[in-house]
């Protein structure tokens, strides 16, 4: 789904208008934002998380030319999915 399909879906199932679901999408979009940039873990119980985790730096290996290369440090967004969505994907 992209971001008009998620707004439609979410107004017809609170039967609200589109323009209500958009401003409640960015608020959680935004409350997800602040707490990736916070390093905050941002969780709904059942259905995902997502934390903001630093990766240290590391060796690795050119896979075409099997040359080792350094890899340096970073942030990532680590994501996890909770039994809610994994029972439904079955």
């Amino acid at each position: 789904m992209n971001k008009q399909e998620i707004i439609g879906k979410m107004s017809e199932l609170t039967q609200g208008t589109k323009v209500e679901s958009e401003k409640y999408l960015m608020a959680f979009l935004g409350a997800l934002e602040y707490a990736i940039e916070n390093k905050e873990e941002f969780k709904l119980t059942g259905h995902f998380s997502m934390k903001s985790v630093e990766r240290s730096a590391r060796t690795g290996r050119n896979p075409q030319s099997g040359e080792v290369i350094q890899i340096p440090a970073k942030n990532a967004i680590k994501t996890s999915i909770g039994k809610k969505l994994k029972d439904l994907a079955l």
